[in-house]
């Protein structure tokens, strides 16, 4: 836990507002309503705060903490192991932040390009296939099913961004 809190084994007197001075301040009433439901909780509770370091570097700190009673049921001391989980909050907002930005991407080009496909399909539908020989209209045929396809590959673009929401 010193580690954790960058600070020395003599430095750390494991009271609660030793504890709370290192808390961020952002985090303190969270922290400290925490607290009020450890001491009220039969079993051990799970909290997530911000310390901030005597050196000014900021962690993320998964607490497990358990409110230990004496025989008349009144809280006695704090346990507890609190977890540095800095880097998996990082690595995971970072896959967050990748995750949204493909969302977006996926988006607009699934739009962008469906815009122009449902234009080609729409003008292949007012051909006049009365005038064309037959090696023409096999051709417009051909366009017009590769148009679709590519239509139905766009949809299911815009259907699979939906579905990671």
């Amino acid at each position: 836990m010193y580690e954790i809190y960058g600070v020395a084994k003599e430095n750390f007197s494991h009271t609660i507002e030793d504890f709370r001075k290192r808390v961020h301040p952002e985090d303190l009433p969270g922290a400290d309503e925490a607290m009020k439901e450890i001491i009220n909780a039969a079993q051990p509770k799970f909290a997530q705060f911000r310390i901030i370091r005597p050196n000014g570097d900021i962690r993320i700190i998964q607490g497990n903490v358990t409110c230990i009673r004496d025989a008349a049921k009144q809280p006695v001391r704090l346990i507890g192991i609190n977890h540095d989980i800095t880097d998996q909050q990082k690595i995971q907002d970072k896959i967050q932040d990748q995750n949204d930005r493909l969302r977006k991407i996926a988006w607009m080009q699934s739009h962008e390009i469906r815009k122009p496909v449902a234009n080609i399909i729409g003008l292949l539908n007012l051909c006049d296939m009365a005038k064309m020989d037959i090696q023409q209209h096999e051709l417009l045929a051909y366009l017009k099913v590769s148009a679709q396809e590519l239509d139905h590959l766009i949809k299911d673009i815009i259907e699979r961004t939906k579905a990671t929401d």
